[in-house]
């Protein structure tokens, strides 16, 4: 049960990640990079209409997460073991999709320019928490995908960036548990 309690960790790394519902008629597939305490962890994610798929490789193995809007559902997969967890997607767990957190204190575009070949609105944040009370936020938000491609958090040391972003068909299987992967817990059942 060690492992399964990293894996869903690994899903409180990333950033506050999650998009109003409206704005989900992008379809792609992009390289991501996950940045911790200077720290990089590459990484895939896949978006089609209300679903999402992150893929991560790290020293305990491979970890696929799967958002489901319209079933409201996160799963974490364990493919070597052929299993995962299934949990609410209204947790507010980090990890579910990338976005500008709604609880903001107060949010500001500071710019514009081009980020991996897509206009893209530069937008500060401040949010409560960190070690002084509050803390600052950068997205860089791609209007056309209707998603950040970049968030920065110097105060948490954390970032996370789409790369290689491909506007392409993806298959809807990518968004399914694999067939024959064995439930062991959901978030509740967990020590």
């Amino acid at each position: 049960m060690g492992r399964l309690a990293c894996k869903c960790l690994l899903l409180c790394l990333v950033p506050a990640l999650g998009v109003p519902p409206g704005v989900w008629g992008a379809e792609f597939s992009a390289k991501m990079v996950l940045t911790q305490q200077g720290q990089n962890m590459p990484g895939k994610i896949y978006v089609k209409d209300k679903k999402m798929r992150q893929e991560f490789i790290d020293d305990r193995g491979h970890t696929i997460t799967i958002v489901r809007r319209d079933k409201n559902r996160v799963w974490v997969i364990m493919p070597a073991e052929n299993t995962y967890v299934d949990m609410p997607l209204g947790l507010h767990l980090p990890g579910q999709f990338l976005q500008i957190p709604p609880e903001a204190m107060s949010r500001r575009q500071v710019g514009t320019e081009e980020m991996a070949g897509f206009q893209v609105d530069r937008i500060e944040v401040t949010l409560r928490g960190g070690p002084l009370g509050v803390t600052r936020q950068t997205f860089w938000v791609a209007p056309k995908l209707g998603v950040p491609i970049k968030t920065v958090s110097a105060d948490r040391q954390y970032a996370v960036e789409y790369r290689d972003i491909k506007e392409n068909k993806l298959e809807d299987r990518l968004f399914e548990v694999p067939p024959g992967c064995q439930r062991i817990a959901t978030v509740t059942e967990l020590p």
